[in-house]
């Protein structure tokens, strides 16, 4: 996990966990489902699967464009997954924060690009980017409890430019093709969301939810920790018997003097044992099994 300049950059393994421990003050029922276009797998300069450009620089560039050219107050999603399957969360627009990505459909929403152009002919996204795709939006879902469906996931392309919701993607009157014509190669529709993208989500989620995430316990449960350690001990203290009881002696002496197969005594302390142990040995040796 790295910070630099508007944006922390972090693996698919550490996301979860930094999830869980934010505290979310706004409402969020929806999150949607973007491409950049540009940047893209070009931009990056991606070779055998690596992008030579530095991440930084990929999203202060976007940063850059969204309050310079756009005019906005800040990057304009909350979220960006990159090619390479890392996340990085917009400092200037966190999780708390209304952000800019469909035109009247912002409230209650979390906003998430990711690194590509996914229009047909164009990027093939990697395999890490789409497990940390798939994992992220499981993780939001279960941390803000969101039905996984095409009512709260939901793609740009599946609005007009004024933000009213189609019943589809329907070139002419959609906005854009984002998250493009190609995105999880079958298409941007909703009959495609629910054949691949949306079952992937459910399936993430499901396996999350049969993980335990670990948590460092609180100040409070160290305490209540040491104390419960602190009676183990002393029950245990108490339980010790300094001298060995009468009822027990001919076990004790019986077993003092049985050797191993390699000849060493089985019982090298006979003093200082709980009681337990010498009703034990005392029942044993009465039956006759030594």
């Amino acid at each position: 996990m790295k910070q630099q300049g508007h944006f922390l950059l972090m693996n698919r393994s550490e996301f979860r966990d930094w999830l869980q421990k934010q505290k979310i003050t706004r409402s969020i029922n929806k999150l949607q489902v973007h491409h950049t276009a540009s940047p893209n797998y070009a931009t990056r300069k991606m070779k055998n699967g690596v992008a030579q450009q530095d991440p930084f620089t990929c999203l202060e560039g976007m940063r850059n464009y969204h309050v310079y050219t756009n005019k906005w107050r800040a990057t304009g999603q909350n979220m960006t997954i990159m090619e390479d399957g890392r996340v990085a969360i917009s400092l200037d627009r966190d999780l708390n924060q209304t952000p800019a990505g469909i035109t009247n459909q912002n409230h209650g929403s979390i906003c998430i690009e990711i690194i590509g152009n996914f229009d047909k002919n164009n990027d093939v996204m990697t395999n890490e980017q789409q497990q940390s795709i798939v994992h992220v939006y499981a993780c939001l879902c279960e941390k803000l409890s969101i039905p996984v469906n095409t009512s709260h996931i939901v793609y740009h392309a599946w609005f007009t430019s004024s933000g009213i919701r189609l019943s589809d993607y329907t070139p002419g009157k959609s906005s854009k093709t984002c998250p493009g014509t190609n995105i999880w190669g079958q298409g941007n529709t909703v009959a495609t969301a629910n054949k691949g993208f949306i079952p992937a989500i459910k399936q993430e989620l499901e396996r999350l939810k049969n993980e335990t995430v670990d948590q460092p316990m609180t100040a409070n449960e160290k305490k209540a920790f040491e104390e419960l350690k602190e009676q183990v001990a002393s029950l245990n203290r108490k339980s010790i018997m300094q001298d060995i009881p009468d009822y027990a002696q001919p076990a004790i002496d019986a077993l003092s003097k049985m050797k191993d197969k390699n000849g060493n005594p089985v019982l090298n302390t006979i003093n200082g044992r709980s009681k337990d142990f010498y009703d034990i040995i005392t029942v044993l040796f009465r039956a006759g099994l030594f």
